[in-house]
């Protein structure tokens, strides 16, 4: 036996009270009658309640509440097993951390927004592996493929440009460390089900490097490829910051200010064969990848038998009800007709004494009126 809420078993403390509530009640009904009168007497005109079923009512009150406390911290009882399936595409997200998205035309900036809309659709996966890239001038593995999304959001958490001290954006870096990923985990997964792998480049668009030899090597590999442009198509300063504070922008080596804009046509090359999303400073459609990831083929990555206990809440649940309406409706008086020692008697004196034919002091009848005799009806004698 287990319990799903044993918590929730603090809800048994309402047993003992009501059974003191009950005792109490008992004296103080007790003690009422004692002020009421002679005790004989009151004890014979409450005859017809009676104390055991009284009793009886309460029993079914107190255990009807006790099932009902039980049932609420879910018993369990017996096990059976199941079988866990998870199906599914391995995704890797490539997440693009250089300078550029640090620009602020998409607040609070182009990378915490990116992060937070990527948060977003960890949350509506349903059974994918999840892997993460960082990249800017180059490009390595935050974490591998898995199926812990906290550990994914805990990587993306910490994702910053300093983690990569080589200046610019590179695509190709990006693709050629997925199609790592991806190796990788197959060459450990040897003569398992080849799974679909999509990669999702996350980045404001600005490239700095050639990339067709990597966009040959991810197509050889299988790679289906997502975008999301990161940003506003109007050019913003990219800020500079020293130890967490803004000490001014970004600038070229004539001196003057880099100014970044989101490049789409760039992302929308890179996923012909997929998807495009933009996150923008007021709407963000990244949440729609998630319903294009269930219309690619999946596949199962395990199977996993466990046994699971059988929930029996309703068992108790029901039976704790069943007493409450029972108690409802028991009766606590005694059926048909009562006994009272002398009632009847009393009842007899009662009528003879106050029949309107019985004759009093005087003769007359108890109504006033003179009664008829025999003689009353004959002819008087002269």
């Amino acid at each position: 036996m287990d319990w799903l809420f044993p918590s929730y078993l603090i809800a048994l403390v309402a047993v003992p009270v009501a059974i003191a509530l009950y005792v109490w009640s008992a004296f103080k009904r007790r003690d009422a009658m004692r002020r009421f009168g002679n005790h004989e007497i009151v004890k014979q005109l409450s005859q017809s309640i009676s104390p055991r079923l009284r009793r009886w009512k309460s029993a079914f009150a107190v255990i009807g509440l006790a099932l009902i406390a039980a049932s609420i911290a879910g018993p369990r009882f017996g096990t059976k097993l199941r079988e866990f399936k998870r199906e599914g595409v391995d995704l890797v997200i490539a997440l693009d951390v250089s300078q550029s998205m640090l620009a602020e035309d998409v607040l609070p900036n182009r990378l915490t927004r990116a992060k937070y809309e990527i948060g977003k659709l960890l949350e509506n996966l349903e059974g994918d592996r999840v892997g993460l890239v960082l990249f800017a001038g180059d490009a390595f593995v935050q974490c591998p493929l898995t199926l812990d999304y906290s550990a994914v959001r805990l990587f993306l958490d910490i994702a910053d440009p300093s983690q990569i001290p080589t200046p610019g954006t590179d695509f190709s870096a990006a693709l050629n460390k997925t199609v790592q990923v991806f190796t990788g985990a197959a060459e450990k997964e040897e003569g398992a089900v080849a799974h679909t792998r999509a990669l999702l480049i996350v980045s404001d668009g600005e490239n700095f490097a050639p990339v067709d030899e990597a966009l040959d090597a991810a197509e050889k590999a299988g790679l289906i490829i997502f975008a999301t442009g990161v940003g506003e198509s109007d050019g913003v300063p990219v800020p500079v910051y020293q130890r967490g504070r803004q000490v001014g922008f970004k600038k070229d080596k004539d001196g003057n200010t880099v100014v970044t804009k989101l490049e789409e046509d760039r992302l929308k090359e890179l996923a012909e064969n997929g998807g495009y999303f933009q996150i923008t400073r007021q709407s963000s459609s990244l949440g729609e990848m998630a319903e294009a990831l269930k219309r690619l083929d999946r596949q199962a990555f395990d199977a996993e038998i466990f046994e699971e206990y059988e929930e029996k809440y309703q068992w108790p649940l029901a039976l704790g009800i069943l007493l409450l309406l029972f108690e409802f409706l028991f009766p606590d008086r005694l059926m048909g007709r009562v006994h009272r020692p002398g009632a009847y008697a009393n009842a007899e004196g009662e009528a003879e004494t106050s029949a309107p034919w019985s004759p009093s002091e005087n003769g007359s009848g108890g109504s006033g009126v003179e009664a008829a005799t025999p003689a009353s009806d004959g002819v008087q004698g002269s």
